[in-house]
């Protein structure tokens, strides 16, 4: 059954919509039977081979396909494909096939970007339409996030012989959100830095100057030391999700990889956490309810989880607008205080989703400045920050300093399979019982004066497990 939700559902706008599509939908079929000259299922593809002469058409039939993900809700833009041709679902998640009804079961393969591809055999009887509920299982990937060193050792510099030595702590997990354990220094490489001339951001090192940039290569590729820390024991957590609704949402996660991630974590909660849905987005192409930020509190525990579903379900078309991060981050900050129905003694954190960078601070220079506000707030009000930026265009250094600075994580996902695993830890790393492993680099610049106090390292890493490579960006302050 696909949620709705619950703040539009008494107005049965949703159920009207889709049971006059499907009504014109079913009507069409019909159509093209009687006239056995069309192809075509619900979402306007194109299904071949209906029969001609009397006897061919006594057989056809329509199959109605509904494609649902793992929770229950529609996925349109589905390819479904039945023995008589191709059709896809339209935003209601429905197609239509025509078929033999005479055969008595039809062989149907569905398949959507970032889900696995699903055949079954749908059941036919003699009735001219036929229905079938197809269930599609999102594909995941193997990714990290990076952490700051916790063992209280500050990076070193020798400036004679240009080289920085410095601590970080990753985080791998698999597609299934659990740790990757028993790598070895040979699974984790540090990628050489060199500056891109054609772009508009710092690669490599970031020093007190907008443009400020230098190369630099590690000493050995693989770390020179590595330890795995262990997890704590759970602690309660109060966490509020931030998700990016923003324009570029559209092209870096089509199918809502975010939201369905946000169920799962919501869907794993502790008997004792509690969590609080929230949303942003700016400017005239925002659409979602409230501009810059849809709060939808309050903190909810597992219990009374259920309606972030549909709130979420509601999310997916309301992209749109730019991207105020800082003032939105802010703003859910600060509900932490407002809301007295969290138990006394939760760690409390934000998690923060977006595939982009501030669009609303001003200059880099004031962006920094902007930034450091919300750092500070943070720190004052007892909050971590958990960052998750997907593609390349998410604001590594930005993002690396929110969690960095306040104790939290940096988690990155290059493409939309890894959101679901990325989610998955951040209920662990809330509560501290995720381990990582703490890694020692030496790197060496290319030019003096590169490694100075107060300036940013920006790095990646390659870990290698198993058959799978990805990329883990971290950074590194200069004291």
């Amino acid at each position: 059954m696909n949620r709705m939700d619950p703040l539009n559902a008494a107005s049965g706008s949703t159920v009207g919509t889709r049971s006059r599509a499907w009504a014109t939908l079913v009507a069409g079929v019909v159509v093209c039977l009687g006239l056995a000259a069309c192809g075509g299922g619900g979402g306007g593809g194109s299904s071949t081979g209906a029969g001609s002469g009397g006897d061919a058409l006594s057989k056809d039939g329509a199959l109605k396909v509904t494609v649902n993900d793992t929770f229950g809700s529609v996925i349109p833009g589905a390819t479904v494909i039945g023995p008589r041709g191709t059709s896809s679902t339209n935003a209601q998640g429905e197609a239509l096939l025509v078929v033999d009804r005479s055969g008595g079961s039809a062989g149907v393969t569905v398949s959507r970007a970032s889900f696995l591809d699903t055949s079954i055999t749908a059941s036919l009887t003699t009735n001219l339409v036929n229905e079938v509920v197809v269930t599609l299982t999102r594909s995941t990937s193997a990714a990290g996030g990076s952490l700051a060193s916790r063992s209280g050792i500050v990076p070193v510099v020798d400036g004679t012989a240009q080289e920085m030595t410095f601590e970080i702590e990753l985080v791998v997990v698999d597609g299934g959100s659990q740790p990757i354990q028993n790598l070895g220094p040979a699974n984790f490489m540090l990628r050489a830095c060199t500056p891109d001339p054609a772009n508009q951001r710092v690669d490599c090192v970031r020093g007190s100057a907008a443009d400020g940039d230098a190369a630099y290569a590690p000493a050995t590729v693989s770390p020179g030391a590595l330890e795995v820390i262990a997890g704590s024991a759970s602690r309660p957590y109060a966490a509020a999700l931030l998700l990016d609704q923003t324009g570029s949402i559209l092209d870096s996660d089509p199918t809502g990889a975010r939201l369905f991630s946000a169920k799962a974590f919501l869907g794993a909660l502790g008997a004792d956490d509690r969590a609080l849905l929230a949303a942003f987005a700016g400017g005239a192409g925002a659409l979602i309810p409230n501009v810059p930020l849809a709060l939808y509190g309050p903190f909810r525990d597992r219990a009374s989880a259920a309606p972030y579903f549909g709130i979420l379900d509601s999310l997916a078309p309301l992209v749109g607008g730019n991207t105020p991060l800082y003032e939105s981050l802010d703003g859910v900050r600060q509900g932490f205080a407002s809301d007295a129905s969290l138990p006394a003694g939760l760690a409390k954190a934000v998690v923060i989703f977006t595939d982009g960078t501030d669009t609303n601070c001003g200059s880099p220079a004031t962006c920094r400045t902007r930034r450091q506000l919300s750092i500070q707030g943070a720190n004052d009000d007892h909050v971590r920050l958990f960052t998750i930026g997907l593609s390349g265009a998410a604001d590594v250094a930005a993002l690396g300093e929110l969690a960095n600075q306040t104790g939290g994580a940096f988690l990155y996902a290059e493409t939309a399979e890894q959101l679901l695993p990325l989610y998955g830890s951040v209920g662990k790393l809330l509560s501290l019982s995720l381990p990582t492993y703490r890694l020692r680099w030496t790197v060496r610049a290319s030019a003096p004066g590169a490694f100075q106090s107060g300036y940013t390292l920006l790095g990646r890493v390659q870990v290698t497990a198993g058959a799978r490579s990805f990329d883990v960006p971290f950074i590194v302050g200069i004291p």
